[in-house]
């Protein structure tokens, strides 16, 4: 009867442990995601810019580009030709622009945002990790206090 009731709180025990470290470790997962200041959206999609080999301008705008002297003309709005939907495709606002050494232009932040989604894949990978050991040690001592507390109650007072 009283393995039954032991194995009964631990499980319970177990239950609770189990849904605190989901909600623990999901709050830590978002602010970790809040604290890297990545945006998802960005960070996933393509960095495109206009390829005049697979797209046609359909807008042009001035930009000033890191790298050359004054605004350069560059195609802010295109078809691409490639992408079935027909969306119109724009330059990132907000965004500077770069020229490579081969004249190409490039987000300048782009290479950024993988460190930094590399920094918080590494983050994950810690908190889940230490969820994996934690819960263990938790229910083994939980056990453990389970044992010290029955044999107290059966060991004869002197």
């Amino acid at each position: 009867m009283k393995e039954a009731l032991r194995e009964k709180r631990i499980r319970w025990f177990s239950l609770g442990v189990t849904i605190v470290l989901i909600v623990v470790c999901n709050a830590l997962l978002l602010g970790g995601l809040w604290a890297s200041g990545l945006n998802l959206d960005v960070v996933f999609s393509d960095s495109e810019l206009y390829d005049p080999s697979s797209g046609h301008c359909v807008k042009l705008a001035w930009a000033k580009v890191i790298g050359v002297e004054g605004p350069v003309r560059v195609c802010s709005e295109w078809l691409d030709m490639s992408d079935p939907t027909g969306q119109v495709h724009a330059i990132r606002q907000g965004e500077s622009l770069a020229m490579g050494g081969n004249g190409n232009l490039y987000y300048e932040n782009y290479r950024k945002g993988d460190f930094r989604l590399l920094a918080l894949l590494v983050f994950v990978g810690v908190v889940i990790f230490s969820g994996v050991r934690v819960k263990p040690f938790l229910i083994a001592r939980y056990r453990r206090r389970l044992s010290e507390i029955e044999n107290r109650a059966t060991r004869p007072s002197s």
